[in-house]
């Protein structure tokens, strides 16, 4: 009987070396052993090599403690090295972030786009053990290859920190957020997967039979129930289509463990669910167009202020050029890599879990996700029974998922003036010091994610299968947000996130769709009550805490 772990069996500031801060914003949950391996300590190498190619002095290195994962951006072991960097770093990043952007476009993206359909495709069946070792080491090495794609990808995170810098400066805007909405109301393929479900859940609506079905069955029981019909059977395949082309994701990332929406449409399915009583006026399309709009109007308010004096004007559009693709990236890479990358590397890993289960050496093919690599490949060389080691861990995992790790471990260094960790740490991830001053109990303190104000009924949700319960009008509290989130943004009035800075995803996705939002709150979804009424001022950061609804 495996014994409940204690929060004070993560070290103490005393008892670890460097820095570390967990990343629940992309991984709220414990993180299985081969994850771990080709996803967690892959994204550090390429993230470190990426920065060597901008001169960052700054490496990554990520560790698992208690199967959490947490992550360090530290300077350079090597102090001449670092030192020779830093004499070149600020004109790198000058004359680099600019065409991160294009480069994404026109050199990364197609590559990572063709292996990607590529391994969608293939048949591991044929292969021998020796084989899929070898395969095995190939996906572990292309996973590095897009995290180094993706590391070069951060930095336009400069470029959108400098942009709304330059904008604020120029504007001196009320509103916190407007730089942001400047550089917003372009085309992603989360925009693409919103549409394509809002396409499916127009289908529904227009047939009685499948409203009347999609209104009395529970997600998860939807997909039987459809088989029942011609007519569901009709929509299932459109469904499945969906899938095949958007169905590569899950509610988070990092962990090859989590279940995609092609393995599972009942998430898929539930979102239609919740759109199939929504007007015409949440239509994402909709939505995109006041997003332009937005943008547009914003963008001739600084042309007619700066219409006078050129050189201020060439220069805000040189830096609007290199900011906007900042927003599109942001979604984009997340569709490829983080999801459909680390999908692929799922989808290989259950065909070997296939395969040592028939042949007794695991329980079931899901065992696999608890094995270490090099534990993975001395199994299938040398048909190791691994029935009693994953059965434990499995039983560790899951004491470990019922305690909150500490947010950070260590000492935190001083801090440095380096515009690459100012965007990362504080813009998108929302990692600022903590606030001493006298606190009120009624008040929850964040990052303006989204401006307005808009009071509803909270809904503390931690799964995309537990956002079942959300309902039009809605505040959705929840540990963070990623593309596959994007459909709730329609059905909520307001969001209120743990994690995330003003250049987070759900920042980004809230000012899209005109949602107020307070995001970076650390402790939302503990603090915040399910079912009680809360005022989410996103202009000023803040969420009023009030009386059960």
């Amino acid at each position: 009987m495996t014994t409940a772990p204690r929060e004070t069996a993560f070290p103490a500031p005393h008892e670890i070396e460097g820095f570390w801060a967990f990343d629940k914003m992309h991984a709220p949950r414990p993180i299985t052993p081969l994850a771990s391996d080709l996803i967690v300590m892959t994204l550090a190498e390429g993230f470190t090599e990426a920065q060597a190619e901008f001169d960052s002095p700054v490496a990554v290195t990520n560790k698992m403690v208690n199967y959490y994962y947490y992550a360090s951006f530290h300077p350079l072991a090597d102090e001449a090295e670092r030192d020779d960097r830093l004499t070149r770093y600020r004109q790198t990043l000058e004359d680099k972030v600019p065409h991160v952007g294009r480069q994404w476009t026109t050199e990364w993206q197609p590559v990572i786009e063709q292996a990607a359909l590529r391994e969608r495709q293939a048949d591991y069946a044929a292969l021998s053990d020796e084989e899929l070792v070898a395969k095995l080491a190939d996906l572990e090495h292309g996973m590095k290859e897009q995290w180094k794609v993706h590391g070069r990808i951060n930095f336009v995170l400069v470029a959108s920190a400098s942009y709304c810098d330059f904008y604020e400066e120029v504007m001196q805007p009320a509103d916190p957020t407007e730089s942001y909405q400047s550089i917003q109301g372009f085309d992603t393929r989360s925009a693409a997967a919103s549409r394509g479900l809002w396409r499916l859940s127009r289908v529904v609506r227009d047939s009685p039979a499948l409203v009347s079905l999609f209104e009395s069955a529970e997600a998860r029981s939807l997909q039987p129930a459809l088989e029942a019909s011609e007519e569901g059977r009709a929509f299932l395949a459109e469904l499945r289509a969906y899938l095949d082309e958007f169905g590569w994701r899950s509610d988070a990332v990092y962990d090859i463990a989590d279940v995609t929406w092609r393995e599972e449409p009942s998430i898929p399915l539930g979102a239609i669910a919740s759109y199939v009583g929504i007007g015409d006026e949440a239509d994402p399309d909709e939505l995109y167009e006041r997003a332009v709009r937005t943008r547009e109007a914003l963008l001739a308010k600084v042309h007619e202020k700066l219409a006078h004096d050129p050189e201020r004007l060439a220069r805000f559009d040189t830096l609007y050029e290199a900011a906007r693709h900042s927003n599109p990236l942001t979604e984009d890479h997340a569709f490829w890599i983080d999801q459909m990358g680390v999908a692929i590397v799922r989808r290989f890993a259950l065909h070997i879990g296939r395969r040592l289960a028939d042949q007794g050496l695991i329980s079931s093919p899901e065992d696999v996700f608890y094995l270490f690599r090099d534990e993975l490949t001395d199994t299938l060389r040398h048909h190791v029974d691994r029935r009693q080691l994953t059965a434990q861990r499995r039983a560790e995992m899951a004491a470990w998922a019922e305690v909150t790790p500490p947010p950070t471990l260590g000492t935190p260094p001083p801090p440095a003036e380096d515009p690459f960790m100012d965007a990362i740490t504080v813009r998108l991830l929302g990692i600022t010091p903590p606030d001493d001053g006298p606190q009120d109990r009624d008040v929850l303190k964040g990052v303006a994610g989204s401006p307005g104000v808009v009071t509803g009924t909270a809904r503390v949700v931690r799964s995309l299968a537990e956002a079942a319960v959300l309902d039009e009008g809605d505040i959705m509290v929840c540990e963070m947000t990623l593309p596959p989130w994007v459909p709730l943004f329609s059905v909520v009035a307001g969001v209120v996130t743990d994690t995330g800075g003003v250049l987070s995803h759900c920042a980004i996705v809230a000012r899209e769709y005109g949602l107020p939002a307070v995001v970076g709150t650390r402790v939302g979804t503990s603090t915040i009550t399910d079912g009680t009424t809360v005022t989410v001022d996103g202009t000023k950061g803040v969420v009023l805490l009030g009386s059960s609804a």
